[in-house]
């Protein structure tokens, strides 16, 4: 979010800097009737330096400058109250109400969106002293939002939590609920599942029917020894890395045939040797408009979290997909497609454990 006037010397160089692509600026001024011919950052920074830019323009800016902070990343837990008449009015209070003292966060306002749904913003500031004033503070927002799922239930929504903040959301949480007694959470966590379903959520979650979205391929996979194992040792394949393409192709060709991950030779010698997948990235191809995403479904911290890593979107100057940050609107509604598909993957797996077990007994 922009809180101050940003001057055209600091955008310009930001520009001739690379962090925001001609593309990008050429498209957003495209939607005002402006049209640039120039292709180069130079000459583009030049060329928009005189224009007046408007709060919403810089805005729309800086959500497109090139940087990991651009991209959705969500944090997902359960939230409990029982026996309560209205469970997002308890909510409603209960994060009003609590103190975020033990945190770097101050909270920001807590907002009702509907009867069902309601909204927490936390934020605190990075300073990145003698950096260009377009980048040098940043204010970190942190949005939580709270869905309510059924009477007593609802869903958690942390957004933009790297692993340490999302460690500090869950200090909170902790401490918050020892002192209100009635809330209690629960983390959708890998570890409830046996360790034949912990394959089987990967497996049936990409085999789902994604509306406007086709999978491509398996960017990355990344596994843990068992709980109980001598050691924390790790394995991951990522595309990066070239060693890795031929494992990830396979595990990708059992997907598009149809057949379990786990007949993939790679997997099958990780699964012999007591390791179990905790990440997977999915590349998806948009069937309506020119743009590919890669998600990732991660559970490494105990909570199920799902990333949007890296989007595609079409550059008329080369006739093809770019790599770059897609708007946060564009970004938002992707992520809850694979949000909603990988939470009810996850129940649906749970429910499916708890028969299983209560046929055996």
């Amino acid at each position: 979010m922009v809180s101050k006037y940003i001057d055209n010397k600091e955008l310009k160089r930001v520009i001739e800097d690379g962090k925001l692509k001609p593309f990008r600026i050429r498209k957003i001024l495209k939607e005002q009737g402006i049209i640039l011919a120039s292709t180069n950052s130079e000459q583009i920074a030049e060329q928009v330096y005189p224009i007046l830019w408007g709060s919403y323009d810089i805005e729309k800016l800086s959500q497109s400058m090139d940087d990991g902070g651009n991209y959705i990343k969500s944090s997902v837990l359960e939230v409990e109250i029982k026996d309560i008449d209205n469970i997002m009015d308890g909510l409603e209070d209960f994060f009003g109400n609590a103190s975020f003292g033990m945190t770097r966060y101050r909270l920001s306002g807590v907002s009702r969106v509907n009867d069902d749904q309601l909204a927490v913003r936390l934020r605190y500031a990075i300073i990145r002293p003698g950096r260009n004033e377009f980048i040098s503070t940043q204010y970190k927002n942190t949005d939580i939002i709270v869905t309510k799922t059924s009477k007593e239930k609802a869903l958690i929504d942390v957004r933009q939590a790297s692993s340490t903040e999302m460690k500090e959301i869950n200090k909170f949480l902790v401490e918050a609920t020892k002192k209100d007694t009635t809330v209690h959470t629960r983390h959708i966590s890998l570890q409830i599942l046996t360790n034949e379903n912990r394959v089987a959520f990967f497996d049936e979650f990409v085999k789902r029917n994604f509306e406007g979205w086709r999978f491509e391929t398996v960017t990355k996979v990344e596994l843990k020894k068992y709980e109980g194992s001598d050691d924390d040792d790790t394995k991951e394949l990522n595309e990066e890395e070239d060693s890795a393409l031929s494992s990830l192709q396979g595990i990708t060709s059992a997907i598009l045939n149809g057949t379990s991950i786990r007949n993939n030779s790679f997997v099958q010698e990780c699964l012999q040797n007591d390791f179990y997948i905790t990440t997977m990235g999915y590349k998806f191809e948009c069937l309506s408009d020119l743009r590919e995403v890669v998600v990732e479904i991660n559970f490494k911290y105990d909570d199920l979290k799902i990333d949007i890593c890296k989007t595609y979107e079409y550059d008329s100057d080369v006739d093809g997909l770019r790599l770059h940050p897609a708007m946060l609107d564009v970004q938002e509604e992707i992520l809850k497609l694979f949000q909603k598909a990988a939470y009810e993957q996850y129940m649906e797996i749970l429910e499916r454990q708890r028969r299983e077990a209560v046929q055996e007994n």
